[in-house]
C-alpha cells in the first residue's frame, strides 16, 4: 500500500540507513525542532478542503492509469508496425518493451530528487516529458525515432510511480489513505489489462492508423494536464523547508555537494537493495513473475484467440475482462484479511510483526498456478472461448493479492527510512521482467512443444513460487535480522 511519509526535514539527506550508520545529533535536532504550527495549520495538506485533497488524489491515479495503459495500447498496432516498417514481431515490440523498461529507471531518478525538492516538481516536470515524448513518437515516420522517444517517455513520465504513494500519505490520515489509494494501486494493473482493448477499438475507429494507439494515451492524460497547474506541494519536509527559509533560517540549506551525494545514493540504493537483500530479492521475484505473466498475455492472448477462435483484436481485448475482475477480487481479499487479521492484531497489542500482513498472500498463493494450468490446457476449438478466458480471473486474483501483500510487508519491514527505496527495488524487478516476457512468448507458443506445454512451462514455474509467502510467514523474522539495512527486526 502507500509507503509511509518520511517526515525528516529537508536538511537531512533521507538516505537509506545502513545498520552501521546514524544521523548526526545536529541533524536530528534540526529535524526534530520543526513541525506544523498546530493541528489546524492551513498549510498542512490534511487540513485542505475535501475537494482539494480529492483532486490531489485523483490526478496521480488517472496519470498512473494512462501511463500504464500506454504500455499495451500499442500492442494492438504491432501488426501494423510490422507491415509499415517491414519488421519482425520482436523488433516491432521494441516501442512497448523499452517504454516498460523506462518504468524501472524513471522512479529511481524521481525518488531522490523528490526528497530534496518535493513532490510537485516531479509532477510538473514528468507530465510534460511524458506528453511531449509520446507526441514526437506518434508523429514520427521513422521507427528508430519511435523507439527512442517511447523509451524517453517511459523514463521521463514514470516518476509518478515513485511519489504518488507519498502524496496520498501526505494528504490523508492512515485510516483513510488505504481506501483513497485503491484507484492508484489498481492503475498499474488495470492500465496494461485495458490497454489492448482501448488500442483495438481506437484503431478500428481511425482506420488502422497505428499512431492513434499512442494519441489515445494523450487523450487519457488531457484532464491531468488541465488540472496539473492546480497542484500544490504536499511534502511536509518541503513545505516546512520553504516556510523556515522564508523566515530567514538560511542555515537549513544543504550544500550542492550534499544534494549531489543524496541524489547519487538515491539512484543506486534501489538497485543495491534489489540484489543484496535476500528478503527483497525473493519477494521481488515472487511479485515480478506474476506481473510478467499478465504482460505475457499480450502475446499469448493474441496468438491463441486469433489462431484457435479466429478472434479479431477487439474481441481479443475483451478477453482481458476476467483478469480485471480478478484484480478487484484481489483488492477485496486484501482488505478482508487486513481487517480481520492485521487490524485485529493491532488492537490487541501495541507492536505487531510484519508477518501479519501475509494472510492474503497465503490465501491466494495457489491462484496463479491454478489459472495458468487452466489457461494452458483449456483452448480447443471444441471448447467455448469463455473457458480459457475465465482462467484470467484466478491469475489476476492471485497476482494482486501477492502484490498488495508484498508492498504492505515491505513498508512494515523497512519503515520510513528505507521503504521508498525498497518499494522501488520491487518495481525495478517487476517492470524489467514485464518488459522481457512479451519478447519470447510467441516464439515459445509457435515452437514444437505447442501451446499446451508452452503454457504449462509457465504454470510449473509458478508452482515453485507458491511456498514464498509461507516461507516469509515462518522465517520472515530471520530474514529481517540478516538485512543490511535498518528494519523492524524483532
Amino acid at each position: 500500500m502507500a509507503a509511509p511519509l518520511d517526515h525528516n526535514f529537508q536538511s537531512q539527506s533521507n538516505e537509506g540507513q545502513l545498520k552501521t550508520t546514524s544521523n548526526s545529533p545536529e541533524r536530528e535536532t534540526i529535524a526534530g525542532g520543526l513541525d506544523w504550527d498546530g493541528p489546524g495549520d492551513p498549510e498542512n495538506p490534511r487540513n485542505w478542503p475535501l475537494w482539494q485533497r480529492s483532486l490531489h488524489s485523483a490526478i496521480p491515479a488517472l496519470w498512473s492509469f494512462g501511463l500504464c495503459a500506454g504500455i499495451s495500447s500499442l500492442v494492438a498496432a504491432i501488426p501494423l508496425l510490422q507491415q509499415k516498417f517491414d519488421l519482425s514481431r520482436n523488433v516491432a515490440l521494441l516501442p512497448v518493451t523499452l517504454y516498460t523498461v523506462g518504468f524501472s529507471i524513471g522512479p529511481c531518478i524521481a525518488s531522490p530528487i523528490s526528497e530534496l525538492y518535493g513532490r510537485r516538481c516531479i509532477y510538473w516536470t514528468n507530465l510534460p516529458m511524458l506528453i511531449i515524448f509520446n507526441a514526437i513518437a506518434a508523429a514520427s515516420n521513422n521507427f528508430v525515432v519511435l523507439v527512442i522517444f517511447r523509451f524517453l517517455a517511459g523514463v521521463g513520465g514514470s516518476g509518478v510511480l515513485a511519489v504518488a504513494a507519498g502524496s496520498l500519505s501526505d494528504i490523508w490520515d492512515t485510516r483513510d489513505a488505504g481506501r483513497v489509494g485503491v484507484p492508484y494501486i489498481l492503475a498499474p494493473f488495470l492500465g496494461p489489462s485495458l490497454g489492448p482493448l482501448i488500442g483495438a477499438y481506437v484503431l478500428e475507429q481511425y482506420n488502422d492508423d497505428w499512431r492513434w494507439s499512442i494519441w489515445v494515451l494523450l487523450c487519457i492524460l488531457a484532464p491531468v494536464a488541465l488540472t496539473l497547474p492546480m497542484m500544490k506541494e504536499t511534502s511536509k519536509s518541503r513545505i516546512l523547508y520553504l516556510r523556515y527559509k522564508k523566515r530567514g533560517y538560511t542555515s537549513l540549506n544543504m550544500t550542492a555537494a550534499s544534494q549531489t551525494k543524496t541524489i547519487q545514493r538515491g539512484l543506486l540504493r534501489p538497485l543495491h537493495m534489489a540484489v543484496s537483500e535476500p528478503l527483497l530479492l525473493l519477494l521481488g521475484l515472487y511479485t515480478a513473475y506474476s506481473f510478467a505473466m499478465i504482460f505475457s498475455f499480450f502475446g499469448s492472448y493474441a496468438y491463441i484467440y486469433s489462431t484457435i477462435y479466429r478472434f479479431n483484436p477487439r474481441q481479443i481485448g475483451l478477453c482481458y475482462i476476467p483478469v480485471i475482475v480478478g484484480f478487484l477480487f484481489g483488492v477485496l481479499t486484501f482488505g478482508f484479511f487486513d481487517a480481520i487479521k492485521y487490524q485485529k492484531a493491532a488492537r490487541l497489542k501495541k507492536e505487531i510483526v510484519p508477518e501479519h500482513r501475509l494472510y492474503a498472500a497465503l490465501f491466494g498463493s495457489g491462484f496463479v498456478p491454478i489459472g495458468l494450468f487452466w489457461y494452458a490446457w483449456a483452448p480447443h476449438e471444441s471448447v467455448h472461448w469463455i473457458v480459457p478466458a475465465l482462467a484470467g480471473l484466478p491469475v489476476g486474483w492471485g497476482t494482486l493479492t501477492g502484490f498488495l501483500t508484498a508492498i504492505a510487508y515491505i513498508v512494515d519491514v523497512y519503515g520510513s527510512a528505507n521503504s521508498a527505496s525498497a518499494v522501488a527495488a520491487n518495481g525495478l524487478l517487476r517492470f524489467l521482467l514485464g518488459a522481457a516476457f512479451p519478447q519470447f512468448i510467441i516464439q515459445l507458443y509457435q515452437s514444437r512443444i505447442g501451446i499446451y506445454w508452452a503454457g504449462s512451462i509457465f504454470a510449473f514455474l509458478s508452482l515453485l513460487l507458491v511456498p514464498v509467502p509461507w516461507y516469509f510467514f515462518y522465517k520472515g523474522q530471520q530474514l529481517r535480522q540478516r538485512s543490511h539495512y535498518l528494519t523492524n527486526a524483532e
